[in-house]
């Protein structure tokens, strides 16, 4: 199939989401003003709590009992938690009621209190704290960089992903706000104000844009050979016959190794995913931008193109009017997100 007009991908000069401003490039009219009477004005919403600042350095001798008596109180909290767990499993099979242990019962891990946790507190002073908060500030900033605003719903059309942590107040008490945000400069994070309601956890935030997607194949092109990236995975045998029961079709599929076959469910399987996607209320399931527009998504797993590759997906993807999501990282070997613009969406919630 030749490339369609736009060039590659057929997305054209202004790329995928087309020109700015609508289909021409010119801005769409305002709106005409309302000749009903103005309702009532909303209320005010609340304003954050100011930075209340360090907080008061802990009793030493709490501190020195609470180090020592922690040896004897946490074994005995976890032995209590342990059969709570196991009491709620017995009820749980020899009986209609669903329950569970209480939240409190696994409180034993926040009570424990470290050596170099020690240290800080006995101290109090914001330079004896700075040691102890910054290593668990980039070991929560990593993760979160890694694992957190990945859904939907948090994600705007743009790509640019909100992470997000937060630090228990009893891990930075002698910083307080205004010092943990310091240290977090160094990472490229910042305090979330406007979210910083309680002085029990300081909240933080960082934008992180989309990655780079480098060595993506024209949806269009030749496929790549076997082995290439974006080409069939390798082929197996004793995998797709220990789960040919779970997933009969897909493993009959890899079994075959027909790409002509696999190209055939990808036509049917995208398209009901994509017509399920579509039927989706964008004003619960997606954040619009500025534009009022949304990005529905679709994840595809491997196993629906092992045979073809991922860049059947692309071709299929393509055809029907999806493309590769800019939000996720581009792994051919794994699943693929898809991506397509929709929009102005009514009621869909702005991006802020």
């Amino acid at each position: 199939m030749s490339t369609p007009p736009g060039g590659a991908g057929g997305h054209g000069a202004y790329g995928p989401y087309g020109p700015p401003g609508g289909a021409h490039g010119n801005p769409a009219p305002p709106a005409p003003p309302s000749l009903q009477k103005p309702g009532p004005a909303p209320k005010p919403t609340a304003k954050p709590r100011p930075d209340p600042g360090p907080a008061p350095r802990r009793s030493r001798t709490g501190l020195v009992a609470q180090f020592v008596l922690q040896c004897l109180y946490i074994p005995i909290w976890a032995l209590i938690a342990i059969g709570l767990t196991m009491l709620a499993i017995w009820l749980d099979v020899n009986s209609s009621a669903n329950v569970g242990p209480p939240e409190i019962a696994f409180g034993f891990v926040r009570t424990g209190i470290s050596w170099r946790r020690l240290r800080a507190e006995w101290g109090g002073r914001p330079e004896d704290w700075a040691p102890f908060t910054e290593p668990l500030l980039a070991e929560r900033f990593a993760k979160a960089e890694k694992d957190s605003g990945w859904f939907a719903s948090q994600l705007p059309p743009s790509g640019v992903r909100r992470a997000t942590a937060r630090l228990a107040r009893c891990h930075c008490r002698g910083l307080g706000a205004t010092g943990v945000a310091t240290l977090a400069q160094r990472y490229g994070w910042s305090v979330d104000w406007d979210a910083h309601t309680s002085p029990d956890e300081v909240p933080l935030f960082r934008l992180m844009p989309p990655p780079a997607h480098q060595g993506v194949p024209d949806p269009y092109g030749p496929p790549p050979a076997p082995g290439a990236p974006w080409g069939p995975l390798p082929h197996r045998v004793v995998l797709p016959l220990l789960t040919l029961v779970l997933l009969p079709r897909v493993r009959t599929l890899e079994l075959r190794r027909n790409p002509d076959a696999y190209l055939a469910h990808l036509h049917t399987y995208l398209a009901g995913k994509f017509a399920q996607e579509v039927a989706k209320s964008p004003g619960t399931h997606y954040r619009a931008d500025e534009q009022g527009r949304i990005l529905r998504r679709v994840v595809v797993r491997p196993w629906h193109f092992r045979g073809v590759g991922a860049h059947g997906v692309l071709r299929v993807a393509a055809e029907q009017g999806w493309r590769l999501d800019h939000t996720y990282p581009a792994e051919p070997g794994r699943a693929l997100h898809l991506c397509r613009l929709e929009g102005p969406v009514p009621g869909a919630p702005m991006r802020r």
